[in-house]
């Protein structure tokens, strides 16, 4: 590599231009502190040649530059930006600031002296005019708009182009792009210190933006590092990289996939357009939180496309890293980068289905639902595998799924940890790859059966009977996770003969003896005052002999046997009533678990043991488990 000072002068007043690779972050200086900060260097130096004094030269860091070989006699000399795009993409727009304050005051001189720090000579001559007419060429996202910035002509255009809006009852406008307020800034800021500095020296305004532009010229310089065709940039860009505001694991792999395509001389425009366009939107920069961190979508995205692929963990601050040493085994994984972004989009493109759920409506019987109303994302590379790269028919990935639900369910509802579900799926992965298409499914449920211990057994039916009979499933699971256990009960209670009536979203869950039990349910013909039923120690005197019947009862009420599904509108009228006024408003209620309370003219402890026993049979046959 060579290095080399260059003022600005220098950097920009040959016939060059720097392409800011797709690997590259869009521009994201702001006011506070890059703008000020620059803007306060330039001022003391434009200052300073006000006055004639001798200045120093300011030096604003390095420039990394790697040289690209023309594609024709006719095409200007390209540089790939390697580091320093924030600081050159500002400078850019200083420089138009500055000429287009020239250009408002009618300063020729100044215009075409600034003019050529910004567009290259020559455009007939060019091979693409479109683009070599810029000294700079952005990052694909940032590209139209600077090409409007230097295109505009002055800073009134700019505003009437990209005018502020104010949304209704919102104090602030919405925000406009950083490089249409960073030209803005300096267009005020020139405008403020060229008048200011002609009231103050006497001198006229255009003298003063003469010294403005000497300072620019040789007041400032920058280490211009040209990379040689050893030296690796990838690399570089990484340890430079490495301080400052991080990179997320995505914006590492991004750079990563563009150097690849751009050493495959592939149209790195095209392959952005086709497939990396589509993460470069709010859904994929949006970030979630995952065991206590913050990620993007983007960056979760890439890390379950990983372990769908190598069935391997991956630490989610290392997917990069991961990647790299997985991508450049031999031999390829690929043809080409392009089928590589090809594959990763399909295995996106599912991943956006199971993330996006939070926003549907789901039925029960939706994988989406599942994964979500149990809370368990971890499972989201073992599906990633199963309907993409284990190469299933439709339905031998149906039959896959209804396995991993199965577990899933069993494990959450007799009590069972998750805390290793993200190791366990992803060995689950590395278990049946390779295995055969018509071989999966069994292999799938060997794997899931082998497991032990409280964070892997796959629970029998025994286990699932007995907790819908005496476990407090109500105070031990969450809402969604209930609702959508009844749900699919309803389901289950159905025949060929029952019409065919949707479940409708929202249900509330419902205790057919009520938590607060004691105004119409007695026990042994005594009613038990609402704070003995609350707290039984209060049992005493005459109600002591009750005390222990209270805590029986009001533990069975916790369990699936005294649960139910009802509307908004049904579940206040039954309320804390009695069991006859239950019965008759779920006669209201079109759902087959609620035709179960038809027939009954009691409902007591008993009752609702035999009832958790019937459902925890039938949750059996809906989440099968193999013998």
């Amino acid at each position: 590599m060579e290095a080399n000072p260059r003022t600005l002068d220098a950097l920009f007043n040959s016939q060059s231009r720097y392409v800011v690779p797709m690997f590259q972050r869009l521009y994201v200086w702001q006011e506070t502190p890059q703008w000020t900060n620059l803007w306060e260097d330039i001022t003391e130096k434009a200052d300073l040649q006000i006055k004639a004094e001798k200045t120093n030269a300011h030096y604003l860091g390095a420039l990394i530059i790697e040289g690209v070989r023309p594609s024709s006699p006719r095409e200007v000399k390209r540089f790939l930006v390697i580091d320093g795009q924030q600081r050159l993409t500002t400078l850019q727009l200083v420089f138009c600031a500055y000429r287009d304050f020239a250009r408002k005051h009618e300063w020729k001189t100044l215009d075409r002296a600034t003019t050529r720090y910004l567009e290259n000579a020559d455009p007939d001559v060019m091979e693409h005019p479109d683009e070599e007419l810029y000294k700079l060429w952005p990052t694909t996202l940032n590209r139209d708009l600077f090409r409007h910035i230097v295109s505009a002509g002055s800073k009134q255009a700019i505003e009437k182009q990209f005018p502020l809006i104010k949304r209704p009852r919102r104090r602030k406008p919405e925000p406009r792009s950083s490089l249409v307020e960073a030209y803005l800034y300096f267009s005020r800021a020139i405008e403020f210190w060229v008048d200011n500095a002609a009231t103050s020296s006497g001198k006229s305004p255009e003298d003063c933006a003469f010294s403005l532009l000497q300072a620019l010229q040789q007041d400032f310089c920058v280490v211009q590092i040209v990379l040689s065709e050893g030296d690796d940039s990838q690399e570089i860009f990484y340890s430079l990289n490495s301080q400052g505001r991080p990179l997320s694991q995505s914006d590492l792999l991004r750079s990563l996939i563009f150097m690849r395509a751009e050493k495959e001389k592939l149209n790195r425009d095209a392959i952005f357009d086709d497939y990396w366009s589509k993460f470069e939107t709010d859904f994929w920069s949006a970030e979630i939180k995952r065991g206590g961190r913050t990620y993007s979508r983007l960056d979760l995205g890439l890390r379950f496309f990983l372990m769908a692929k190598t069935g391997e963990l991956v630490d989610a601050r290392r997917v990069n890293e991961e990647y790299r040493r997985w991508i450049t085994a031999q031999p390829p994984r690929y043809p080409t980068v392009r089928d590589e972004l090809e594959d990763f989009s399909k295995h996106a493109e599912a991943y956006r289905r199971y993330e996006s759920a939070l926003e549907l409506t789901l039925p029960c019987t939706d994988m989406r639902r599942v994964l979500l109303d149990f809370d368990v994302s971890t499972a989201l590379p073992l599906v990633l595998y199963l309907e993409i790269d284990a190469g299933l028919t439709d339905q031998e990935v149906a039959e896959c799924l209804s396995v991993v639900e199965s577990f899933i369910a069993r494990r959450a509802f007799v009590g069972e940890e998750t805390k290793e579900y993200n190791k366990l799926f992803v060995e689950v992965i590395g278990s049946i790859r390779g295995v055969p298409a018509e071989e999966v499914g069994d292999a799938l449920r060997k794997k899931l059966l082998s497991g032990g211990g409280t964070t892997r057994r796959w629970p029998s039916d025994n286990e699932v009977i007995e907790a819908a009979v005496s476990r407090p499933v109500y105070e031990a699971l969450m809402t969604p996770v209930l609702r959508l256990i009844l749900e699919r009960l309803e389901l289950g209670k159905r025949t060929k003969k029952t019409e065919e009536v949707n479940i409708p979203p929202g249900l509330q869950v419902e205790h057919v003896l009520p938590e607060r039990w004691g105004a119409h349910w007695p026990l042994q013909g005594r009613t038990i005052p609402a704070d003995v039923v609350m707290f039984p120690h209060l049992a005493q005197d005459d109600l002591a002999e009750f005390g222990e019947q209270i805590r029986v009862r009001n533990a069975r009420a916790q369990t699936l046997g005294n649960l139910t599904l009802l509307n908004k509108y049904l579940n206040p009228a039954a309320s804390n009533g009695s069991f006859d006024t239950k019965r008759v408003e779920y006669k209201h209620s079109v759902l087959r678990v609620n035709r179960y309370f038809d027939g009954l003219t009691s409902w007591d402890e008993g009752a609702i043991s035999t009832r958790g026993k019937e459902l925890g049979k039938l949750l059996c046959e809906i989440w099968p488990r193999p013998a």
